[in-house]
């Protein structure tokens, strides 16, 4: 596969593929790895603090749903069914992929600092503690 091909839209198109191209074994496997690594992290995760239990999820989630859609893709690309075997399929699965990254990175640079901030700070505290030390 050259680089240039990337930038072609009829090769993300293609109908005439072999079942079992080069590294089909190893992005089975890899999807397999993906499923199985996010089933046992989240199942870890519960006894962890809010954060982490937070990142775990998430990115379960990720990984979770790039490993079965990944299998999916795969099933569809080795039965040779036309519209489901296009490269498209899986370009979208990776702008799907960086999309919710760059959410995973938001909420642990400023979601969760925001509500943590929120969370501490006085002035909640002091709108119920007025009726109380009538401030």
């Amino acid at each position: 596969m050259a680089i240039l091909n990337l930038f072609r839209p009829d090769y993300y198109f293609d109908n005439n593929l072999d079942s079992t191209f080069f590294g089909f074994w190893v992005w089975l496997g890899l999807a397999i790895i993906l499923i199985l690594v996010s089933m046992i992290l989240n199942v870890k995760s519960h006894q962890w603090s809010y954060f982490s239990k937070q990142i775990v999820a998430r990115s379960t989630q990720i990984g979770s749903i790039v490993g079965w859609v990944g299998l999916l893709w795969l099933f569809f690309r080795y039965e040779g069914i036309p519209y489901f075997t296009w490269r498209i399929w899986p370009a979208l699965l990776f702008v799907y992929v960086i999309v919710a990254v760059w959410y995973l990175i938001r909420f642990i640079k400023i979601d969760y600092p925001a509500r943590q901030a929120k969370r501490g700070s006085r002035a909640d505290k002091d709108v119920y503690l007025k009726r109380v030390f009538k401030k």
